[in-house]
């Protein structure tokens, strides 16, 4: 398996990029290292074939900070899907959100909070499962879903920016306020239990205040159930991953952060990120790596 020079130097150009544009973080040095892999041995650039889609989506997220406020800036839809969610799934008078807010229990809290800090890891540690275990095609169809999920997603948040059910809680119905920060929602109530700043800390440096719409949280769950079901080497995980994806629903909800609207936008773009790279691993013959 010969070395390549070009995912080492899309690295060092991507580091040198978010240098030179004044805002460089500690992601971005290690998404630029781990491009670095293919330079090392056989072992590590067999790893980064299948798993640079994982990368090439943090890249991605990262890049939002820098036009996502500025392309989104006065088309922020507030008042709508808030309304529309509780005329759909509401009391008429409520959403489940703020029934949520007035009716919380601490099980719930923890349960909720402790499945929001793992459902990236939970999606990625299926993948990573099935590629040690050598069904490569798999482990590589996980990796190109969670990119085309997140892209679909991102391109979503800035054709219809949409606020979350935490800022309606704050700020009311009203136009969305410029420069609005994140908030961990509900999900302050996990760290108060706990006494940590968990979701403090991950909220500080959200850059998708307006990305309600999709739940990506939704969408990330059910596609790793789905491929959970479709891959034998999994057979253990196919049912709580599909108890993870449910509380995962409902602990957007729960937790403020997405209406049920959201969630069922999420799940269909799961399905449909699920479906086409499932058709593409049929359609093409296995990597030889």
């Amino acid at each position: 398996m010969p070395r390549r020079p070009w995912p080492p130097a899309i690295g060092v150009a991507y580091v040198a990029v978010i240098g030179a544009l004044g805002d460089l973080h500690a992601s971005n040095v290690a998404i630029g290292v781990l491009c670095l892999l293919d330079a090392y041995n056989p072992n590590t650039r067999r790893f980064l074939r299948v798993f640079w889609p994982f990368i090439a989506t943090g890249a991605l997220y990262d890049s939002l900070r820098f036009y996502l406020d500025p392309v989104t800036t006065g088309r922020i839809h507030v008042a709508g899907p808030y309304l529309l969610d509780r005329a759909w799934f509401g009391t008429g008078t409520h959403t489940l959100n703020e029934i949520f807010a007035t009716h919380h229990w601490v099980i719930a809290d923890l349960a909720t909070g402790f499945s929001y800090l793992i459902y990236v890891a939970e999606y990625l540690a299926l993948a990573m499962l099935v590629y040690f275990a050598g069904h490569v095609t798999r482990a590589r169809s996980f990796a190109r879903g969670f990119l085309l999920v997140n892209a679909m997603g991102f391109v979503t948040y800035l054709l219809y920016p949409a606020a979350p059910p935490w800022y309606v809680a704050a700020h009311g119905l009203g136009p969305a306020l410029a420069g609005s920060a994140p908030s961990p929602g509900a999900a302050a109530r996990f760290d108060a239990l706990l006494g940590t700043r968990v979701f403090d800390d991950v909220y500080r440096h959200s850059v998708d205040v307006f990305g309600a719409i999709p739940s990506l949280h939704a969408a990330y769950p059910v596609m790793a159930a789905v491929l959970a079901f479709r891959t034998r080497e999994l057979g253990w995980t196919r049912w709580p991953a599909a108890g993870y994806a449910v509380l995962m629903c409902f602990s957007a909800v729960y937790l403020q952060h997405h209406y049920v609207i959201d969630v069922l936008l999420g799940l269909g773009y799961g399905a449909v990120a699920v479906t086409a790279v499932l058709a593409w691993e049929r359609r093409r013959p296995a990597p030889v790596l």
